[in-house]
């Protein structure tokens, strides 16, 4: 039984067949692609849908609670949610600190007032030297105990 068809012709045809199952492969491929990024997409904004409900219901929940915890506080309900009281107990008390730079400077407020000039200092001359030096302590400044550079270097010589 002898073949009609030369081999070179059979090899082209295999060839042609080769091509033809590449071809499909590769659109079965682009498809499952494309199937898979819509499942992908799909997941993602419903992953994102997830999430914002979860941030709304987690905004809610805090709303609730501190609209229980102002009614508490006023005396409204039967139970005193008293948060200072609580939070003080868990850092042990007011800071030593605090207290002692509260006592010894005052507790701050607004600056810069207490600088202006007003009617009995502007006629108080008790801190006024007449020999000039704008200075307290009422010393002068003496000259300066180390020399210049250039003295230095004309003493050496």
């Amino acid at each position: 039984a002898e073949m009609v068809k030369t081999d070179d012709h059979m090899a082209m045809v295999k060839d042609r067949l080769i091509f033809e199952n590449k071809k499909m492969e590769a659109f079965e491929q682009r498809k499952s692609n494309r199937e898979q990024k819509l499942r992908a997409k799909e997941k993602h904004a419903h992953r994102i849908a997830e999430k914002s409900k979860q941030k709304k219901q987690h905004l809610s929940d805090v709303q609730d609670w501190a609209k229980t915890a102002a009614y508490n506080r006023a005396g409204g309900g039967k139970v005193r949610d008293d948060d200072d009281e609580y939070l003080s107990r868990m850092n042990g008390g007011p800071n030593r600190k605090r207290e002692f730079a509260d006592k010894k400077f005052g507790h701050g407020g607004k600056r810069g007032r207490f600088k202006q000039n007003d009617r009995k200092s502007l006629n108080d001359m008790s801190q006024y030297n007449p020999k000039g030096g704008n200075f307290a302590g009422g010393q002068k400044a003496g000259p300066s105990k180390r020399k210049g550079k250039r003295a230095r270097d004309a003493a050496k010589s």
